[in-house]
Protein backbone atom coordinates (compact mmCIF):
# COMPACT_ATOMS: atom_id res chain seq x y z
CA UNK A 1 0.00 0.00 0.00
CA UNK A 2 1.45 3.27 -1.02
CA UNK A 3 0.86 5.99 1.36
CA UNK A 4 2.39 9.80 1.25
CA UNK A 5 3.65 9.76 4.87
CA UNK A 6 5.59 7.05 4.46
CA UNK A 7 6.90 8.51 1.49
CA UNK A 8 8.02 11.60 3.82
CA UNK A 9 11.79 12.03 4.81
CA UNK A 10 10.03 13.53 8.11
CA UNK A 11 8.35 10.12 8.71
CA UNK A 12 12.25 8.48 7.70
CA UNK A 13 13.85 10.65 10.15
CA UNK A 14 10.93 9.91 13.25
CA UNK A 15 12.17 6.56 12.20
CA UNK A 16 15.88 6.95 12.58
CA UNK A 17 14.93 8.69 16.30
CA UNK A 18 13.21 5.76 17.42
CA UNK A 19 14.71 2.80 15.96
CA UNK A 20 18.07 4.12 17.66
CA UNK A 21 16.90 4.80 20.94
CA UNK A 22 17.61 1.63 21.92
CA UNK A 23 20.95 1.57 20.77
CA UNK A 24 21.69 4.64 22.86
CA UNK A 25 20.09 3.50 26.00
CA UNK A 26 22.67 0.42 25.62
CA UNK A 27 25.32 3.01 25.44
CA UNK A 28 24.31 4.51 28.48
CA UNK A 29 24.00 1.54 30.18
CA UNK A 30 27.38 -0.27 29.50
CA UNK A 31 30.69 0.89 29.43
CA UNK A 32 31.96 -1.20 26.75
CA UNK A 33 33.77 0.56 24.18
CA UNK A 34 33.96 -0.65 20.31
CA UNK A 35 37.07 0.03 18.27
CA UNK A 36 38.31 3.68 18.39
CA UNK A 37 36.55 3.69 21.71
CA UNK A 38 33.12 4.34 20.59
CA UNK A 39 30.22 3.17 22.89
CA UNK A 40 27.96 0.52 22.16
CA UNK A 41 25.61 3.30 21.24
CA UNK A 42 27.72 3.74 18.16
CA UNK A 43 25.94 0.07 16.21
CA UNK A 44 23.21 2.40 15.52
CA UNK A 45 24.54 2.85 12.46
CA UNK A 46 22.45 0.20 10.97
CA UNK A 47 19.38 2.27 11.17
CA UNK A 48 19.45 4.57 8.52
CA UNK A 49 19.48 1.66 6.39
CA UNK A 50 16.79 -0.52 8.47
CA UNK A 51 14.47 2.62 8.15
CA UNK A 52 14.60 3.50 4.38
CA UNK A 53 14.66 -0.15 3.77
CA UNK A 54 11.49 -0.13 5.88
CA UNK A 55 10.05 2.84 4.09
CA UNK A 56 10.83 1.83 0.50
CA UNK A 57 9.52 -1.49 1.00
CA UNK A 58 6.61 0.19 2.01
CA UNK A 59 5.97 2.07 -1.14
CA UNK A 60 7.73 0.24 -3.98
CA UNK A 61 8.05 -3.47 -2.74
CA UNK A 62 11.21 -5.76 -3.01
CA UNK A 63 12.00 -3.95 -6.48
CA UNK A 64 12.56 -0.49 -4.69
CA UNK A 65 14.38 -1.83 -1.94
CA UNK A 66 16.64 -3.59 -4.46
CA UNK A 67 17.44 -0.72 -6.79
CA UNK A 68 17.92 1.22 -3.43
CA UNK A 69 20.68 -0.88 -1.87
CA UNK A 70 22.41 -0.93 -5.65
CA UNK A 71 22.52 2.94 -5.15
CA UNK A 72 25.56 2.37 -2.25
CA UNK A 73 27.24 1.10 -5.03
CA UNK A 74 26.98 3.33 -8.67
CA UNK A 75 30.64 4.30 -8.53
CA UNK A 76 30.14 4.26 -12.30
CA UNK A 77 28.38 8.06 -11.81
CA UNK A 78 31.55 9.77 -10.49
CA UNK A 79 33.97 11.46 -12.90
CA UNK A 80 37.45 10.00 -11.95
CA UNK A 81 38.29 14.15 -11.03
CA UNK A 82 35.73 14.33 -8.36
CA UNK A 83 37.88 11.28 -6.42
CA UNK A 84 40.31 13.53 -5.44
CA UNK A 85 38.12 15.71 -2.84
CA UNK A 86 35.65 12.73 -2.31
CA UNK A 87 38.93 10.87 -0.85
CA UNK A 88 41.23 13.74 -0.13
CA UNK A 89 39.07 16.74 1.91
CA UNK A 90 38.92 14.60 5.23
CA UNK A 91 43.01 13.98 5.37
CA UNK A 92 43.64 17.52 4.19
CA UNK A 93 41.36 18.97 6.76
CA UNK A 94 42.63 16.81 9.56
CA UNK A 95 45.97 17.32 9.06
CA UNK A 96 45.77 21.32 8.93
CA UNK A 97 43.72 20.76 11.69
CA UNK A 98 46.59 19.14 13.65
CA UNK A 99 49.21 21.87 12.63
CA UNK A 100 46.82 24.85 13.86
CA UNK A 101 46.54 23.24 17.32
CA UNK A 102 50.70 23.01 17.21
CA UNK A 103 51.13 26.57 15.82
CA UNK A 104 48.69 27.43 19.12
CA UNK A 105 51.02 26.23 21.33
CA UNK A 106 48.91 22.41 22.15
CA UNK A 107 51.78 19.82 23.24
CA UNK A 108 50.74 17.60 20.43
CA UNK A 109 53.17 14.87 19.57
CA UNK A 110 54.22 14.28 15.94
CA UNK A 111 51.50 12.47 13.51
CA UNK A 112 51.83 9.15 13.03
CA UNK A 113 49.66 7.09 10.59
CA UNK A 114 49.68 3.35 10.41
CA UNK A 115 49.25 1.90 6.81
CA UNK A 116 47.65 -1.06 8.69
CA UNK A 117 45.25 1.01 11.22
CA UNK A 118 44.24 2.85 8.29
CA UNK A 119 42.84 -0.44 6.27
CA UNK A 120 40.96 -1.94 9.14
CA UNK A 121 39.24 0.76 10.34
CA UNK A 122 38.57 1.90 6.44
CA UNK A 123 37.26 -1.50 5.81
CA UNK A 124 35.06 -1.22 9.01
CA UNK A 125 33.77 2.40 8.10
CA UNK A 126 33.05 1.53 4.80
CA UNK A 127 30.29 -0.65 5.79
CA UNK A 128 28.90 1.48 8.39
CA UNK A 129 28.88 4.10 5.57
CA UNK A 130 26.65 2.09 3.16
CA UNK A 131 24.40 1.27 6.24
CA UNK A 132 24.45 5.31 7.33
CA UNK A 133 23.89 6.93 3.22
CA UNK A 134 21.56 4.48 2.03
CA UNK A 135 19.09 6.30 4.50
CA UNK A 136 20.50 10.01 4.59
CA UNK A 137 21.67 10.16 1.05
CA UNK A 138 20.03 7.32 -0.74
CA UNK A 139 16.84 7.82 0.85
CA UNK A 140 16.40 11.55 2.21
CA UNK A 141 18.55 13.59 0.63
CA UNK A 142 16.73 14.37 -2.63
CA UNK A 143 13.18 15.25 -2.00
CA UNK A 144 14.97 17.23 1.27
CA UNK A 145 16.59 19.64 -1.80
CA UNK A 146 13.52 19.73 -3.88
CA UNK A 147 11.92 21.32 -1.08
CA UNK A 148 14.64 23.20 0.60
CA UNK A 149 17.46 23.77 -1.70
CA UNK A 150 21.10 22.27 -1.66
CA UNK A 151 22.01 24.01 0.75
CA UNK A 152 19.23 24.40 3.09
CA UNK A 153 17.88 20.44 2.98
CA UNK A 154 21.93 19.20 3.69
CA UNK A 155 21.72 21.60 6.41
CA UNK A 156 18.01 20.43 7.87
CA UNK A 157 19.24 17.05 7.11
CA UNK A 158 22.73 17.63 8.68
CA UNK A 159 21.00 18.95 11.80
CA UNK A 160 18.77 15.95 12.02
CA UNK A 161 21.92 13.57 11.97
CA UNK A 162 23.86 16.00 14.26
CA UNK A 163 21.42 15.33 16.81
CA UNK A 164 20.75 11.87 16.18
CA UNK A 165 24.28 11.32 17.55
CA UNK A 166 24.66 14.10 19.89
CA UNK A 167 23.48 11.64 22.63
CA UNK A 168 26.31 8.71 21.77
CA UNK A 169 28.95 11.97 21.87
CA UNK A 170 28.33 12.77 25.46
CA UNK A 171 28.93 9.60 26.10
CA UNK A 172 32.41 9.91 24.39
CA UNK A 173 33.28 13.84 26.02
CA UNK A 174 31.99 16.35 27.46
CA UNK A 175 29.00 19.17 26.36
CA UNK A 176 31.24 21.51 24.91
CA UNK A 177 33.32 19.01 22.69
CA UNK A 178 29.36 17.09 21.89
CA UNK A 179 28.36 20.46 20.32
CA UNK A 180 31.59 21.40 18.10
CA UNK A 181 31.49 17.69 16.62
CA UNK A 182 28.04 18.69 16.28
CA UNK A 183 29.09 21.72 13.96
CA UNK A 184 31.20 19.11 12.48
CA UNK A 185 28.56 16.74 11.87
CA UNK A 186 26.06 19.49 10.27
CA UNK A 187 28.98 20.72 7.80
CA UNK A 188 30.23 17.68 7.17
CA UNK A 189 26.76 17.29 5.41
CA UNK A 190 26.76 19.71 3.36
CA UNK A 191 30.39 18.71 2.14
CA UNK A 192 28.42 15.24 1.46
CA UNK A 193 25.44 16.56 -0.26
CA UNK A 194 27.99 18.82 -2.86
CA UNK A 195 30.11 15.62 -3.55
CA UNK A 196 26.61 13.88 -4.29
CA UNK A 197 25.03 16.37 -6.62
CA UNK A 198 28.59 16.85 -8.44
CA UNK A 199 28.87 13.25 -9.46
CA UNK A 200 26.05 12.36 -11.23
CA UNK A 201 23.70 11.71 -7.87
CA UNK A 202 26.16 9.28 -6.61
CA UNK A 203 25.91 7.21 -3.12
CA UNK A 204 28.57 5.28 -2.92
CA UNK A 205 30.58 8.94 -3.03
CA UNK A 206 28.53 10.04 0.12
CA UNK A 207 29.98 5.77 1.53
CA UNK A 208 33.54 7.02 0.48
CA UNK A 209 33.36 10.36 1.85
CA UNK A 210 31.83 9.24 5.53
CA UNK A 211 34.27 6.04 5.31
CA UNK A 212 37.10 8.88 5.08
CA UNK A 213 35.84 11.28 8.09
CA UNK A 214 35.91 8.05 10.50
CA UNK A 215 38.85 6.99 9.41
CA UNK A 216 40.84 10.09 9.82
CA UNK A 217 38.61 10.66 13.43
CA UNK A 218 40.02 7.51 14.28
CA UNK A 219 43.08 7.34 13.43
CA UNK A 220 44.12 11.25 14.41
CA UNK A 221 42.32 10.08 17.49
CA UNK A 222 44.75 6.98 18.41
CA UNK A 223 47.80 8.64 17.03
CA UNK A 224 47.67 12.71 17.95
CA UNK A 225 44.43 14.26 19.06
CA UNK A 226 41.03 15.64 18.01
CA UNK A 227 39.62 18.70 18.51
CA UNK A 228 36.02 19.05 17.01
CA UNK A 229 36.24 23.13 17.47
CA UNK A 230 39.44 23.52 15.44
CA UNK A 231 38.62 20.80 12.76
CA UNK A 232 34.73 21.86 12.69
CA UNK A 233 35.69 25.16 11.59
CA UNK A 234 38.39 24.16 8.76
CA UNK A 235 35.39 22.20 7.51
CA UNK A 236 33.54 25.08 7.75
CA UNK A 237 35.76 27.34 5.48
CA UNK A 238 36.15 24.56 2.79
CA UNK A 239 32.06 24.07 3.15
CA UNK A 240 31.83 27.78 2.62
CA UNK A 241 34.39 27.78 -0.55
CA UNK A 242 31.97 25.00 -2.15
CA UNK A 243 28.99 26.97 -1.81
CA UNK A 244 30.07 30.29 -3.14
CA UNK A 245 32.02 28.54 -5.93
CA UNK A 246 29.12 25.48 -6.86
CA UNK A 247 25.56 28.09 -5.31
CA UNK A 248 23.59 27.68 -2.34
CA UNK A 249 20.71 25.98 -4.37
CA UNK A 250 22.06 23.20 -6.10
CA UNK A 251 25.78 23.44 -5.22
CA UNK A 252 26.81 21.57 -8.71
CA UNK A 253 26.97 25.03 -10.87
CA UNK A 254 29.96 25.96 -10.98
CA UNK A 255 30.40 29.57 -11.36
CA UNK A 256 34.01 30.31 -12.52
CA UNK A 257 34.78 27.48 -15.04
CA UNK A 258 33.31 23.80 -15.98
CA UNK A 259 36.69 22.20 -16.18
CA UNK A 260 35.70 19.69 -13.47
CA UNK A 261 32.38 18.96 -15.01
Amino acid sequence: MRTSWSRSPWTFFALVFVLGAPFTLLGELSDVRLPANMPLSALQFVVPLVAAVILVYLNDGSGGVRRLLRSAFDASRIKRAWYAPTLLIMPVVTLVSYWLMRIAGEPLPEPHISLSAVLVYFALYFLAGVAEEVGWTGYATGPMQQRWGALGGSVIIGTVWATWHFLPYLQLHEMSWALWQCLHTIVARVLIVWLHNNTGNSVFAAVLFHAMMNVTYSVSTDRWSYNPAVTGLVMLIVATAAVVMWGPKTLSRYRFSRALR
